[in-house]
Parts: structure tokens; sequence; C-alpha cells
């Protein structure tokens, strides 16, 4: 599947396509899959989470500068959006695609992007991890919206992902306590 998008875009797939070059039956994809965006989440999820998984086995000691691992990060991300397009565009449909399947499937990558942050920056008690990840994040989906739409290229996008990383890595601490858990304990306040 993953195969199939990077070759033709998300938009032109079938699931014939899908069937006819895995083998698979229709009915047995169908039984695995509710529908079309079910499965092209579930490649994109693939897809991006062997960078995720990557990050997450390597080791990390107090000694690693917190900031050039997170610069590593986005460029690896961004460097793999930009050689496969493809994969950019079905990230901003299945970014607004109401379909539960793909959004549980976009909470689990969520998840994982989370605890990427978590290892990069060391996360501790009390840290601003949690808000640094979601500001990023929102940054880099940016970032592949306009490299995906032609707006920005490669090097524009690593700029401005990497500025603002920057400067949010470096005041990072400088707030209190707004860790991942503290975060539920506001939102329902």
């Amino acid at each position: 599947m993953i195969e199939l998008v990077i070759e033709s875009g998300p938009t032109s797939i079938q699931m014939r396509d899908v069937t006819d070059r895995s083998g698979v039956a229709l009915g047995t994809v169908y039984r695995y899959f509710r529908s079309k965006d079910h499965l092209l989440a579930a490649a994109l999820i693939e897809w991006q989470g062997k960078l995720t998984r990557r990050i997450l086995s390597s080791k990390r000691d107090e000694s690693d500068d917190s900031l050039s691992l997170v610069n590593d990060f986005l460029r690896r991300v961004l460097q793999a959006f930009d050689r496969a397009p493809g994969m950019a565009v079905l990230m901003m449909q299945m970014a607004a695609s109401s379909d539960p399947d793909v959004q549980q499937l976009l909470q689990q990558s969520g998840n994982s992007y989370d605890a990427a942050f978590d290892h990069l920056l060391a996360a501790g008690p009390g840290d601003d991890v949690y808000y640094i990840g979601l500001a990023i994040g929102c940054v880099l989906l940016d970032a592949v919206n306009r490299m995906s739409n032609g707006r920005a290229t490669f090097t524009e996008a690593l700029t401005q992902v990497q500025g603002v990383a920057d400067i949010l890595v470096s005041t990072r601490g400088r707030r209190s306590g707004s860790s991942r858990k503290n975060r539920s304990a506001r939102a329902s306040s």
C-alpha cells in the first residue's frame, strides 16, 4: 500500500489496486479495514512509524544535546515527506478525515510522536515537553502541507521548523509545571 501511495498518490488509488498488488481478496481487505481511508491511514502510520521507532530504540544519555537531537529528527521527517510527496498529501487528507478508524490511528501516531519527544528531550517531572512537542508538531504539519502544495521548499520548511524548535527547546523549563500529567488537570478545570 505504501508503494502505491508513493507511486501514484493517494487520490488515484482504488481498493482493487490494493487487492491486485497484494494478491489479497477484496473481502479480506474489508475484514481488516472498513474503508479506503482506514487502509490509507494504516499505511501512513506504518510509514511514519519507521522513523519514530528508530528514534525510540536509540540510546540517549545525559550528555546528548536535546536541540541537536530534535533538529535531526525534524530533518529526517521533512526529508521523508520531501522524498515521498504522495505521503504528504495523504497526511493532509487523513488529518482532515472524520472517519473514526482514521482518527484512532492518528491518535496512536500522536502518542508515538509524544513518546519520541519525551525521549529526545529526556522529559523530566514538571517539564514542558508536551507543549514543546505540540507546538513543533503544529509547525511541522504546516511545513509538510506547504511543501506538498509547492509553497515551500524543503530548505525553507526545515529552516522554519528548526527555528521554532530552537526557540522552544532553548526556553524549556522556564515555565512552571506544565507536564503532560498536569495538562489533563488544567483541561478539566
